[in-house]
This record gives structure tokens, sequence and C-alpha cells, in this order.
């Protein structure tokens, strides 16, 4: 079971070369070096050839150039989700600094554990984005969807991607969320990395690919959008919508379906 969320303004932000460089206190970092994002974990290779990692980047500024003025996202600690599917991620607790506010504030919001923690991402262009466990996209790396681990067998970019919208109720796949959040969803997946749990309550919502969902038996926040909204907003899906044409064992032989989802039953 999961928490659905939205997005937040500061749950994903996207640094590339020419925005970010790094501003480095002691000497244990060194004058200059290259960071980059393995996997969800930040590697910095200092030019004398040292690569620091975990504990030893704490205290590390990141400096964001341009319309930001100069922001900081410092790194203050790090720990690490050991019972993350698929192995340790290690959790960055961050907060931004700006050069006119000395008081800082947490990079993330707190997630449904308490935590206020993040780690980057790779945007496969030579940069990297910063992601928090409160946001879609952590939460689905957490849930074992790891985009730096796609295989010809598990698509795991895509099942990243299907799962961002997914826990969104992003149904057209526009960056268009019309969840709630707190909103308790049953996850699975045709791979098996998520397994349905069955509780009682909930029916079938939708099954998802890449790039939104395939069919939807019925809206999950009603409030915020019906049905009939979803027909006209996207029309390729307006065939595919309601329990009689978006049935769950039917979905489960389309390929394109990657995950599926059961949310709380709408009211009678």
């Amino acid at each position: 079971m999961i928490h659905a969320s939205m997005r937040t303004s500061i749950s994903v932000i996207l640094l590339r070369a020419s925005l970010l460089w790094f501003v480095t206190t002691g000497a244990a970092f060194g004058a200059s070096g290259q960071l980059r994002a393995q996997g969800a974990e930040f590697v910095l290779q200092l030019e004398d050839g040292r690569i620091l990692k975990r504990d030893a980047l704490v205290g590390l500024k990141l400096v964001l150039a341009g319309e930001t003025g100069g922001t900081e996202i410092r790194i203050d600690a790090v720990d690490e989700d050991a019972g993350a599917v698929g192995g340790p991620i290690p959790l960055y607790r961050l907060s931004l600094v700006h050069p006119a506010d000395p008081a800082s504030a947490d990079f993330c919001r707190p997630d449904a554990y308490g935590r206020r923690a993040g780690f980057p991402l790779s945007d496969g262009a030579g940069g990297f984005r910063l992601t928090c466990t409160s946001g879609a996209e952590g939460k689905c790396v957490l849930m074992g969807y790891r985009p730096w681990e796609d295989t010809e067998d598990i698509p795991m970019k895509d099942l990243h991607r299907a799962c961002v919208h997914m826990l969104r109720a992003d149904y057209g796949g526009d960056d268009h969320p019309s969840t709630r959040n707190g909103t308790v969803i049953d996850i699975y997946d045709r791979f098996g990395i998520q397994k349905a749990e069955r509780v009682g309550g909930m029916r079938f919502e939708a099954a998802w690919g890449r790039d939104g969902a395939l069919c939807v038996a019925h809206p999950r926040i009603a409030e915020n959008i019906s049905l009939e909204d979803i027909g006209r907003r996207y029309p390729a899906l307006a065939g595919f919508l309601g329990p009689a044409s978006c049935d769950e064992d039917a979905m489960k032989a389309e390929p394109r379906a990657l995950l599926f989802n059961r949310s709380p039953a709408p009211l009678p």
C-alpha cells in the first residue's frame, strides 16, 4: 500500500552543468572536481583523483546560478533507507540557503515517515535532478522502480515513468495530477516488483503505461476529475473508460500495461 501524492513546488529541481557549481568548506573537498549522480547517490570526483561519497559530502553546497540569484542547496546529513525495494537507497538531508537570508529551510517536505530527505537522479544529459522522498519520483524509486537499472527484460525507465503518472493520477500523462494527498492505493506490476495486497473496499482503478493511463475504470478522486472529464480532455482514452471498458484481467494481457492499481471504491 502507498499514499499517493501531488507534485510539490520543491520536490524536483533539475541541475545542469551550466546552472550549477559547488562551494566547499574545509580542506577535505579540495579545490574543484565533478559532482554526478550514480544511481541515487552523489559522487564527487576531485581533480586529485579522490572520490567522495555519503558522509564525506556533508557540508557540500550546490550553488544555483541564474534566476535563483545564487541560492545554495547544502547537504546537511546522510542517512539510508535500508528497506527500499531492490536495495538500500542513500537519503540526503538538504537545506536551501539564500545569500540575502541567513536562515535556512528544508529542501524537502516531510514524507509519510516524517523524513525530510532526497537524492539525485541522472537526467541522462550530463546533469541530475534532485527529488524528495515525499514526492512521486522519490516514492517510485523507493518502491523499486529504479530508472538507472533499465534492462531489456525489465524496462525500469518506463516503469518509473508509469509509476509517477499513477501516483499522481495523471491519467493523460501530461502533468495534470488529480489525486489527493494521503489517498491510499494498492499498486502492483507485471514484473512482481510490487504485488497486489487485495485490501477490502478497493476496486481496480486503471492500467498504466509509460505515457499515462491505458484505461480508467473509475477516477481516484471523483471530486477532482470524472470519467466524462477524462474522455473530453484525453480523446485517446474515450473508448477505454468505465469498468466495462477497463477490465483488470483483460489489461493484464495488454503488453503496454506495466502497472496496475486499485483505489477506494467510489460511493454509489
